[in-house]
């Protein structure tokens, strides 16, 4: 029961801080494309790109931290791997989705109030 609990933590850990950073790097990369940004703003990017790369990639890492759990014994080694892995599969979901943001942006631009 407690690595039930402790998978399911993992998961909404690595989904918080993963919808944080896409979260974060749409808003920058895009912030001079709008007047103001609030909170509904946020809220619409979340939905419409922020989950969408946040549950693959918190599902994957926490898959790939078990094998790695195994593996890897000495902890320094362990928490740079962890590093590393979070951010290739946080790279890998956003060029996967790019296609779906770039066709996103094109019919429906987020940004804009309809």
């Amino acid at each position: 029961m407690k690595s039930i609990t402790q998978g399911i933590g993992k998961i909404l850990l690595v989904f918080l801080i993963a919808n944080l950073v896409v979260t974060a790097y749409f808003l920058f990369v895009y912030s001079p494309l709008v007047e103001s940004i609030n909170l509904k703003l946020i809220v619409k990017i979340i939905k419409q790109f922020g989950l969408i790369i946040s549950i693959p990639t918190s599902i994957l890492f926490v898959l790939i931290d078990i094998i790695l759990l195994k593996k890897i014994k000495k902890d320094w080694i362990l928490y740079v791997s962890r590093i590393i892995i979070f951010l290739g599969l946080l790279y890998l979901m956003w060029l996967f989705f790019s296609i779906y943001l770039i066709a996103s942006a094109l019919i429906d631009n987020p940004l804009m109030d309809n």
